[in-house]
């Protein structure tokens, strides 16, 4: 049989498991969503309570036409979901399924999170009820918490939050000075469903029931990638004429450069993905839905390499090892046949009567400080670069999403929408970085977690230094302890270190996407990607990217579950359209938005009100 015959390649392959490729497997297997209606951005945003699901269309050809009136004098979204209904069969566009694989290490939707959300005993996550992984239904994971009458797990936020701890304060630049102490947050929102925060467990479940209701266990695959390989196409003779055509039709400003001569005529036909057991994966496109959870990509402090003496591994870690805690647990059981009861797999933060020092200003650093008193710290030292900032979300200031009013930093406008806007009309990618780092500032605290710790700061078992990086270490072995000296002047002596300061996102460095950088090289500013708006890698290389890679387009949110529906719009619009037009259909789209309001529908998940 002929070798080429025997080769099975699929038309896309989506590398992790998380919320973020959870959203955009939807859409791909969902034949209820059309890129090219006119409600293709308003999708997520519908408030229909009908299931959503990867079926046939079956509704009537002649909807209900006082239905129709009553939903028109709704919402917009709404308004928007009677134009989807008007669709028929024979209007949408009719195309071949699209042969889709997700490879995960851990094979399991969603693990990681669920990993982190035990490891760390969060009761809740930081988004609100309407941003999840449904990319049909705005309001799904409100009407699961109905329909399972769990509606008691989605969280109210706290009336009102005072700040205690004279290092830390809403980090909000409109507050005076007496406000930064003090967060309200007025009844009619506190109530709503909409501004509730969805407990862990719940989420997890909702997770679950999204994968069965769209049928995604089997397009899972178990395995670890180590290489993404582009086989390339040469098309250079069929470039040639083009090229020669463009040089005679550019003016002198806009030459045709010599990095274009020299790379023309090259395009990834389909990419090779091999698994760490030797398997190889191949797939016409690749999405990279990892985020920063790897091992090699936590920030490690210089600190921790100069030093000198060897130490029990357990003695120092970084938080990103708890992440993979619950998989690996699950794992060996599985593999010895034994059962063991989920309590079990709860990771040792700390041993009772130990001192422990927590590095870093983040939610995750507040998590494992609540851990580890419960687990029986005798003291806990926290340790941040800045102050100790307060803030409900991860973007903005605390007020940002929640205010209707417009203020101004640094010539950047903070309301939300018009932020957006303003990101998005921003051409210089320097400009947008910039962007970025003044949106979300860095690791914050939720108020809730803040308010948990307060006692043990104000009797003392947790002492926070802010302003405070570690200088030097060292491992006595004969006390088994550490000995730190801090920028402050102080002295630390304790028992256990734990590193919660994030993971590195440099594309140069990351061992996944080297031989794709080597192929088709790109810009790369401070280490993050500059693709296309499709968050393609380049116009030749299908390589999409979700999540913090994809943030110099999607916005500083493109971590966050907004940022995850946000591109699985862009992507999975792009790739259906490459499949319709291998197809030979044609992909043009009638009455297509500006590119900017387009991009700013798709994150309309954060605009509640």
């Amino acid at each position: 049989m002929n070798k080429s015959k025997q080769m099975v390649i699929h038309d896309v392959l989506i590398i992790g498991s998380g919320p973020h490729a959870l959203t955009l497997a939807s859409l791909l297997c969902s034949n209820d969503w059309d890129p090219k209606s006119d409600v293709r951005h308003d999708s997520l945003f519908s408030t229909s309570t009908t299931k959503s699901q990867p079926s046939t269309e079956t509704s009537s050809n002649k909807p209900n036409t006082s239905k129709m009136k009553r939903k028109k004098r709704v919402t917009d979204g709404q308004a928007m979901e009677v134009q989807h209904a008007k669709l028929t069969t024979s209007e949408r566009t009719v195309c071949s399924p699209l042969s889709l694989r997700v490879v995960d290490t851990y094979g399991e939707w969603t693990a990681l999170w669920e990993s982190q959300f035990t490891a760390l005993n969060i009761p809740h996550l930081r988004s609100h009820s309407l941003v999840h992984t449904d990319p049909l239904n705005k309001k799904a994971l409100q009407e699961f918490a109905l329909r399972c009458e769990r509606s008691a797990e989605l969280h109210s936020l706290p009336e009102q939050v005072y700040i205690l701890d004279e290092n830390a304060f809403f980090n909000d630049m409109r507050l005076g000075k007496k406000e930064r102490k003090r967060l309200n947050i007025s009844s009619g929102l506190k109530k709503s469903l909409s501004f509730s925060l969805p407990g862990t467990k719940l989420s997890v479940d909702f997770f679950k029931e999204q994968v069965e209701r769209y049928k995604l266990d089997k397009v899972l695959l178990k395995g670890t990638v180590e290489h993404i390989t582009p086989v390339k196409e040469d098309e250079t003779e069929m470039k040639d004429e083009n090229l020669k055509q463009e040089e005679e039709n550019q003016s002198d400003v806009f030459k045709v450069s010599d990095a274009k001569r020299n790379g023309a005529g090259k395009t990834a036909k389909y990419f090779q993905v091999q698994l760490e057991d030797g398997t190889i994966l191949r797939a016409y496109q690749v999405v990279m839905a990892t985020g920063p959870t790897r091992a090699q990509m936590a920030n490690i402090p210089s600190w921790v390499k100069s030093i000198g003496e060897s130490y029990p591994e357990e003695r120092l870690l970084h938080t990103v090892h708890l992440m993979h805690h619950l998989p690996n647990s699950k794992q060996k059981p599985r593999e010895t046949n034994c059962v063991r009861d989920k309590d079990t797999f709860a990771p040792q933060v700390c041993e009772p009567g130990q001192r422990v020092m927590v590095i870093g200003g983040g939610l995750t650093s507040a998590h494992v400080i609540s851990v580890a008193l419960q687990q029986g710290a005798s003291h806990v030292t926290w340790v941040m670069r800045k102050h100790l900032q307060l803030k409900q979300f991860d973007v903005g200031d605390v007020e940002s999403l929640v205010g209707r009013y417009s203020h101004v930093e640094h010539g950047i406008k903070m309301d939300g929408q018009a932020y957006l806007r303003q990101f998005y009309n921003e051409r210089s990618l320097h400009k947008r970085l910039a962007m970025i780092h003044q949106a979300r500032k860095g690791g914050a605290v939720t108020p809730e977690a803040y308010i948990h710790l307060q006692p043990f700061i104000v009797n003392g078992q947790v002492d926070v230094k802010t302003y405070c990086q570690v200088s030097e270490a060292s491992w006595c072995y004969r006390n088994q302890v550490w000995s730190l000296s801090l920028t402050t002047g102080e002295h630390w002596t304790g028992d256990k270190i734990w590193i919660a300061t994030g993971c590195k996102l440099d594309v140069k460095q990351d061992p996944l996407l080297s031989e794709v950088m080597k192929e088709f090289p790109i810009q790369v500013i401070d280490g993050w990607p500059c693709i296309t708006e499709s968050l393609q890698w380049t116009e030749e290389c299908p390589l999409y990217l979700m999540g913090q890679y994809a943030a110099l387009q999607v916005g500083p949110h493109a971590v966050n579950l907004a940022g995850g529906q946000a591109a699985s719009m862009r992507i999975a619009k792009d790739i259906i359209g490459r499949h319709q037009q291998k197809g030979g259909q044609a992909v043009e789209l009638s009455g297509q938005k500006p590119k900017t309001e387009e991009y700013i529908q798709q994150m309309r998940g954060l605009f509640w009100l």
